[in-house]
């Protein structure tokens, strides 16, 4: 009797485990932010796909265009890849006038940005855009399991005299996972040659 009852909370618990993990297994990360910044960029959901190239689709609550974007709205995706107490890198979309352009910069520790590479990006709908950013342009610890993000949106208009942000999530970072590293080669029996 002792026995069986042993085995049915086992399932329970593995079951439960299992059920839990699952979150962990999605390709998504969705944030949703409440309606909370004047101006056209405030932002209503920003969903994280991790899976391949990790992209970042925001979505606002007002519509706009890339033209009324043009020098007044930009979007971000902050990230901490080195465990400190500062943000590492920023990908910045921002409006040509015709199209929507990404550049990523790296933040160093005087302050000065270092501009990395051009990103992908595109307008996504009438309220939305994304932006994809390789982990290959980042310098990530050795030591590291996971990087942290968040996102950022600015915006200058008749609402917005001052520029209005909006963070999302409103305090913190997100925390992603590294992607499983293949285990390394085993080393020659005989050691190194050369």
């Amino acid at each position: 009797m002792t026995e069986r009852i042993l085995a049915a909370i086992t399932v329970v618990v593995v079951g439960a485990l299992l059920w839990l993990a699952v979150p962990a297994f999605a390709h998504h990360t969705d944030q949703t932010d409440p309606d909370d910044t004047p101006g056209t960029m405030d932002l209503q959901t920003v969903r994280f796909d991790h899976e391949g190239t990790p992209t970042w689709r925001f979505v606002t609550f007002a519509a706009w265009t890339v033209r009324q974007m043009w020098d007044r709205g930009y979007l971000m995706v902050q990230l901490d890849t080195a465990g400190g107490p500062r943000v590492d890198y920023v990908a910045v979309v921002r409006s040509t006038g015709t199209d929507l352009e990404a550049t990523l910069f790296r933040l160093r520790r005087n302050g000065r940005q270092v501009k990395v590479d051009r990103l992908r990006t595109h307008k996504a709908s009438s309220r939305g855009a994304w932006v994809s950013v390789s982990l290959s342009k980042l310098s990530i610890g050795p030591t590291r399991t996971s990087y942290f993000w968040s996102a950022l949106s600015s915006f200058t208009g008749p609402a917005c005299p001052r520029t209005c942000f909006d963070a999302v999530p409103d305090e913190g970072m997100i925390e992603q996972p590294l992607p499983s590293v293949s285990p390394s080669p085993s080393p020659s029996p005989t050691g190194p040659t050369g």
